[in-house]
């Protein structure tokens, strides 16, 4: 039987979280930064590991954004790991595996995720071969009829071909000589070549990790968090009002102040303002690009305990 190409292939996008060595257990060493990334290619299906190096929350909160899907080990019941569960829940990823250990049988992780996302995440020993397995069955829905949106996650200059952003298709199909428009810069780029996989192809359908040489943008207009897209759907904004839910596990009082939030893969310092009983006003030192229905995890990396504070949403 003939093996598919790789933009035909199912892909996937799987955090990993509370367990350094899974990843590489699971996948091939990627790219390495605050984030760490994993890849594993099948006849059938790609996947991508990505999992947060020494536990950062702020790379953490920008994989719990993206993926499809979750591995969360219950190596122990940290307050690291209630703020990942957390997280998970905030954003909805409801699709994943909870991994047992010696500190958490099924019976306490069914009681610990109850009533969160995590509800319906597979309860499953540390067993890689079996984790694929449970992965291979997965199968989120995709939105390839809407306009393109890409999201960038890492960035770099290849002599001879310029610069490369390595992104997640999150709608729409994205084509060779496409253009594009690269937000926050507000300017107009082109799809030199696409690659996956190191493979050279012409198009790629939401869902897909790509590797997009780019025409016309800087290294540093193509930061973590950039947005491609056709869509006109995608603002671009210094200031706006959130309708907001606040943890229960957030101890401190909300006030106005400076903090942290993350909208996609972009984390960025804020300022909070003009706070009412379920909204408030976020105000950033740089424009950030986001979708309307984006969730906004508010951060405040100083909490002495639970350090995320709550979600959010753009009115209006």
């Amino acid at each position: 039987m003939p093996r598919r190409k790789s933009a035909a292939m199912r892909h996937l996008t799987i955090g990993v979280f509370h367990d350094e060595n899974l990843g590489r257990e699971l996948g091939k060493k990627g790219t390495l930064s605050d984030i760490a990334m994993y890849n594993r290619k099948t006849d059938e299906d790609i996947f991508t590991f990505m999992t947060p190096v020494e536990d950062k929350l702020t790379a953490k909160s920008q994989i719990i954004s993206t993926i499809d899907a979750a591995i969360l080990v219950f190596s122990q019941m940290t307050p690291q790991v209630g703020e990942t569960i957390l997280l998970l829940d905030l954003v909805g990823v409801k699709e994943g595996i909870a991994v047992t250990s010696p500190y958490a049988t099924g019976d306490n992780i069914s009681s610990i995720t109850a009533k969160t996302s995590l509800s319906s995440y597979h309860i499953e020993e540390r067993d890689p071969v079996k984790l694929l397995e449970l992965l291979k069955r997965m199968n989120p829905t995709r939105d390839s009829a809407s306009p393109v949106l890409i999201v960038v996650d890492h960035s770099f200059s290849v002599k001879g071909i310029g610069e490369v952003a390595l992104a997640f298709v999150k709608t729409g199909v994205v084509r060779k000589y496409d253009k594009l428009n690269l937000l926050p810069a507000g300017k107009e780029v082109i799809v030199r070549s696409i690659q996956v996989q190191d493979e050279d192809i012409e198009m790629a359908e939401a869902g897909t990790r790509v590797g997009l040489a780019i025409k016309g943008a800087s290294i540093d207009e193509l930061e973590r968090g950039t947005i491609l897209t056709k869509s006109d759907q995608v603002r671009v904004a210094s200031e706006c009002r959130l309708s907001f839910r606040k943890s229960p596990f957030y101890a401190d009082l909300l006030k106005e102040g400076a903090f942290h939030a993350t909208v996609g893969m972009q984390t960025d310092p804020v300022t909070l303002s003009n706070l009412q009983a379920d909204s408030i006003v976020l105000n950033s030192a740089k424009p950030i690009a986001y979708s309307p229905q984006d969730t906004f995890l508010l951060l405040d990396l100083n909490a002495k305990k639970t350090r995320v504070m709550g979600r959010g949403t753009v009115e209006g």
